[in-house]
Formats: C-alpha cells, structure tokens, sequence
C-alpha cells in the first residue's frame, strides 16, 4: 500500500512541476511573439535570404558591375571615379 502511495505522489509532483515549467516557457513565448518583433524576424530573414542570393549569383558570375555601367552613362572614365 505504500508503494502505491510513494508513486502517486511521485507522478502527481512530476505532473505539477511540467505544468509549471511549460505554463512559464508559454508566458515567455507569449511576451516574444508580438507584431515587432515578428515583422523584425521577417525583415532579417527576407535579407538573408536575398544576401545568399547575391552571394550565390556573384560566384556563377551573373552580377553586372553596375558602377561601370553608370560610370560610362555619366560619360565618366571608368577607373577615373
């Protein structure tokens, strides 16, 4: 009979103290989650993502050099700017 008791008790303080744990990790994500910073990890990601993309597109060698080409519309010598 008192082992019986031991456990229960056991598994009633192991319930409690996650319900605890989880109620407070719950509240904190609460607090994170707001429209700043939401809108804040987007924008961060958004310009990752585009980084990765630039770096990507350099190394294949799509990018154009637009300094020259705005360099010889002004009707600069390019590598006099």
């Amino acid at each position: 009979m008192f082992t019986r008791l031991k456990w229960f008790a056991a598994g009633s303080a192991v319930t409690i103290g996650a319900g605890v744990y989880l109620g407070a990790k719950a509240k904190k994500a609460r607090e994170r989650i707001t429209p700043e910073a939401i809108t804040r990890a987007g924008v961060s990601t958004a310009a990752g993502i585009m980084g990765a993309a630039g770096r990507r597109m350099q190394r294949a060698g799509t990018v154009v050099e637009t300094t020259v080409v705005v360099e010889e519309s002004e009707g600069v010598d390019p590598g006099q700017g």
